[in-house]
């Protein structure tokens, strides 16, 4: 046999058995497979965010990996990778402080000197945003701090 035929049958014989066994397969139901819960407005920003955080130190590791990348380069890139790891331990800790105080849900984003808090909360008030900016001032001083809520 030539090289043509040889290929052509090891091709026929493998869709064919991938058709029987597509056909002998009980198919999946959609439904069982697929989580039906949708992400929160918090969880979405949250995963975003952590999006940005591992960009930016994958940014850093690829210019500190870099071989054509001088002393300087390496050394903002290893100042900006210890900063955004505080960063990120920073809004965590903020996180967890307010889950302790009670609050269910909550997203923190710090950048430079301005922090945003997302709560969940029904039937917010000011009261509440002025109750959460002073848990934070207690442990986090000199931040301008932001508080929203959501409800869903």
């Amino acid at each position: 046999m030539n090289k043509q035929a040889i290929t052509f049958l090891s091709l026929f014989t493998l869709i064919l058995v991938l058709s029987i066994y597509y056909l002998l397969v009980p198919p999946i139901d959609q439904d069982d497979t697929v989580s039906k819960k949708s992400l929160s407005r918090i969880e979405i920003l949250q995963s975003e965010l952590n999006k940005n955080h591992e960009n930016k130190i994958n940014d850093n590791n690829t210019v500190i990996a870099s071989s054509k990348a001088s002393e300087k380069e390496i050394s903002t890139a290893l100042t900006s990778n210890e900063k955004t790891k505080a960063i990120i331990k920073n809004e965590k800790d903020i996180c967890q402080l307010l889950t302790d105080k009670g609050y269910k849900e909550c997203f923190c984003e710090i950048d430079g000197g301005h922090m945003k808090v997302v709560v969940k909360l029904k039937d917010a008030t000011s009261k509440d945003a002025n109750k959460i900016i002073k848990h934070i001032h207690n442990k986090y001083n000199g931040y301008i701090i932001e508080v929203k809520f959501v409800e869903d």
